[in-house]
């Protein structure tokens, strides 16, 4: 039986998620080599982005709303091979009106050698009920 190595792992790819996750609510765009590499490709609802874009958008939107540490809340995360599937809920604030926003999220990223290769993820604005 062969093992998989450890960046390879099925908890290390959650891992690696995670540290992305964290990069994005800090703002780190400095930081960003550590897991998503060159050749990145996103899929989004706007368009197939590649790494520069996909650091632009981190860019766009801390000027639109307030990250903390905290904002980003995973809540199921799965492994099948290279592909982790994540939904997760983001608490952030508009920055212009300091107004909470709940945003809900899917992501499937394929990892492969501890980096995000390729990502498809959506993103959706939670509506509260107006009574």
């Amino acid at each position: 039986m062969q093992h998989e190595t450890d960046c390879n792992s099925p908890e290390s790819r959650k891992a690696v998620f995670r540290a992305l996750v964290d990069l994005y609510a800090a703002g780190d765009v400095s930081a960003l080599d550590q897991v998503i590499p060159p050749d990145y490709v996103g899929h989004t609802s706007a368009g197939d982005r590649d790494r520069e874009e996909f650091l632009q958008s981190i860019l766009f939107f801390h000027r639109l709303y307030v990250y903390t540490r905290d904002s980003f809340r995973v809540e199921d995360q799965l492994v099948d091979g290279e592909k982790v599937v994540t939904r997760m809920t983001a608490n952030v604030r508009l920055r212009e009106t300091g107004e909470p926003i709940t945003l809900l999220g899917i992501n499937i990223a394929r990892i492969v050698d501890g980096k995000i290769v390729e990502e498809w993820n959506t993103w959706e604005q939670l509506k509260l009920r107006q009574d």
